[in-house]
């Protein structure tokens, strides 16, 4: 937490360290540079059922997909216009019919749902990225230093791709999710915290922790590495999620001290649902207590921006409709 001296130094003008944090949502994956040229584009919360009717799987996730499809029409409610609620009340049902019903033989067995659900996501986020890489995110991560902080909610490998194209970019390891120490070389590489987990992640030591599939940014050129079906090294989207829990207590725990220590955030692309609780807590205990003095928002909602500015009304506002706007006319800060 920002003390008193360097709050005061502040507004007398005196030069103090800035700290930014770069918070992704969906939106922010949704707005790749290279979004045009991809057979769809990344998925947000409201279109993915749309996006899964329309996607080619593979042949390995074909089977999948059309399952997910299909309970998703047999569910008899429109939960098909949000991927949290379909998830939710499609794992609520098969949860329940696991317990009501025990001796019949259910299609739609929690363990099968959780396999077709991560299957459908990895197509999905594997046709709207492949391997490549967002000038947008290239651009704003170059300005980031290491005391800035990327958090993000994304599963995607976005981030990683865009990191891998910034000059004198220190060798590839798990120190760039923060699981180890990071190089003394690494003063230009922001810290990146991934809070609802990673495509190419897996649990070792029987879930304790995560290890990361890839050993070297060449890795990352060798094809799109969205397997996250195969370890279920994801958060899903439950309404409750356990936080609480190792490994992911420890990764919210060191974003919550980053962000407690950030002057500026510049939300982009993520909207702030009402049913994310623990991640509007998040904001609101360690943003809203710290340093924060500059909240930027890019976001092509004005109901969104509007939920960000609500949530910080002491700060400055800088409402941006998308990141070329952003780019136009930053803040005077940027």
């Amino acid at each position: 937490m920002c003390n008193k001296r360097n709050f005061v130094r502040r507004h007398r003008g005196d030069r103090v360290a800035q700290r930014t944090a770069l918070l992704l949502g969906a939106g922010a994956s949704r707005a790749v540079s290279y979004a045009g040229k991809r057979p769809i584009r990344s998925p947000l919360d409201s279109d993915f059922f749309e996006l899964l009717q329309k996607v080619e799987a593979k042949e390995r996730d074909e089977t999948a997909v059309s399952e997910l499809i299909q309970w998703i029409l047999a569910a008899h409610s429109p939960v098909w216009n949000s991927m949290e609620r379909t998830f939710y009340t499609l794992h609520l049902r098969a949860q329940m019919q696991e317990v009501l019903f025990p001796a019949e033989r259910l299609d739609a067995s929690v363990k099968r749902l959780l396999n077709c659900f991560t299957r459908a996501v990895d197509t999905l986020l594997r046709k709207a990225h492949s391997t490549e890489a967002c000038k947008h995110h290239i651009k704003v991560l170059e300005k980031l230093k290491s005391s800035d902080t990327v958090v993000t909610f994304n599963y995607d490998l976005v981030v990683e791709r865009s990191l891998k194209k910034l000059p004198d970019i220190p060798s590839f390891g798990d120190w760039i999710y923060g699981f180890s120490p990071r190089p003394d070389d690494a003063e230009n590489v922001p810290a990146l915290y991934k809070l609802h987990g990673s495509v190419n992640w897996i649990y070792e030591d029987d879930g304790e922790i995560f290890k990361v599939r890839q050993s070297g940014w060449s890795d990352f050129d060798e094809g799109p590495g969205y397997r996250s079906h195969s370890g279920f090294a994801i958060m899903l989207p439950y309404w409750d999620k356990k936080i609480e829990d190792e490994p992911w207590r420890q990764i919210w725990a060191s974003a919550a001290t980053r962000l407690n220590k950030s002057s500026r955030l510049i939300v982009w692309g993520y909207s702030l649902p009402f049913t994310d609780l623990k991640a509007s807590e998040l904001m609101r205990l360690s943003l809203g207590r710290g340093c924060l003095e500059d909240v930027c928002v890019i976001d092509p909602s004005g109901e969104v921006r509007n939920r960000w500015r609500a949530m910080f009304p002491k700060q400055r506002f800088w409402p941006y409709e998308d990141i070329e706007e952003f780019f136009e006319n930053p803040p005077t800060w940027w």
